[in-house]
């Protein structure tokens, strides 16, 4: 039997509003949460791994101590998580705008599916923990680094869907730039400055991140803790994009 009209029509509504481009008029909130995720797992992950996943300049830094041989207590092949966490960053930017670029970066669809696989990689990290496919109790194992991978790339498509979505005051996961704008910024003191405010915004984001990261991280199973809930915070992102309002030529406020 072939379809009838209405149902052709349905799917084709559904079709239709998958592919629609989100609105950024509040596109900043999740990005502004991302700010959170980075600061609760890159204080986790430092705190058990001795690496950032998403702060790459930090692991840039001591990829460079690795090749003095330093520093001294480190655990063994430090400086190859570093590498493998810039790596694994880099390939996560790259394929995911790669990807989303033909179809549309902004598209329901497309960031919904980028947040869902974020939040998906978040979870196997927590699960490899609690199967002990990543020791809990063995920092210095070389097994942490079947975990970096899982994390770090994830972070590089969060960078690329928050330039994508324009708001490149919001990066997400780096704050030199966000301190440097937010000094240098002309019109710091007027009452309304939307950048300002969420420059201001990312940085106590992240901030208040890293000291749950690092609060959780003092309990036996902080980090895998600490995963669960930066993975259920991008799942809820990813779900959420799907109800945004269509893109009707608007943009981020000034």
């Amino acid at each position: 039997m072939a379809p009838s009209t209405s149902e052709k029509h349905s799917k084709h509504s559904v079709r239709r509003y998958l592919a629609a481009n989100v609105s950024t008029r509040h596109a900043d909130l999740p990005l502004l949460a991302c700010c959170f995720v980075t600061g609760i797992i890159d204080a986790g992950a430092y705190n058990a791994w001795g690496t950032f996943m998403g702060m790459q300049t930090g692991n840039t830094i001591f990829l460079a101590l690795g090749v003095a041989d330093l520093p001294t207590n480190r655990a063994p092949l430090q400086w190859l998580r570093s590498l493998l966490a810039i790596f694994s960053f880099i390939m996560g930017s790259l394929v995911s705008s790669a990807i989303a670029r033909p179809v549309g970066p902004t598209r329901r669809l497309s960031l919904s599916i980028s947040f869902l696989l974020q939040g998906i990689s978040i979870l196997l990290a927590a699960i490899f923990i609690a199967t002990d496919v990543i020791p809990t109790n063995d920092t210095r194992s070389n097994r942490v680094m079947i975990g970096i991978p899982v994390l770090a790339w994830q972070f590089g498509a969060q960078v690329a869907a928050s330039r994508a979505l324009g708001y490149n005051e919001i990066p997400t996961t780096v704050l030199t730039s966000v301190y440097n704008d937010l000094a240098t910024d002309p019109r710091l003191w007027t009452w309304k400055n939307a950048k300002r405010n969420r420059r201001a915004a990312a940085a106590v984001l992240v901030l208040a991140g890293g000291i749950a990261g690092g609060w959780l991280s003092r309990l036996r199973d902080g980090f895998r803790i600490v995963l669960w809930i930066a993975g259920a915070i991008k799942v809820t992102i990813g779900l959420a994009w799907l109800a945004f309002r269509e893109a009707i030529a608007d943009g981020p406020d000034v």
